[in-house]
């Protein structure tokens, strides 16, 4: 947890005299949650031949 701890500090270093203690609760809870999304998504690897995943869309008709 090391990159959540960089990352809370750098918000209270910026942001802290203007929240209150609940408020950096919340905050640090925050950065902590997001950390373990980014980490999860660092760990799934891809290949360079990987292309993004294509949205299907029907055609519909403008008389509809």
């Amino acid at each position: 947890m090391a990159e959540a701890e960089e990352l809370f500090e750098l918000v209270r270093s910026r942001y802290g005299a203007r929240l209150t203690a609940e408020e950096l609760a919340e905050v640090k809870s925050g950065v902590e949650r997001i950390t373990e999304m980014v980490q999860a998504l660092r760990a799934f690897k891809l290949d360079a031949r990987d292309e993004p995943m294509h949205q299907f869309r029907p055609y519909r008709s403008e008389e509809a």
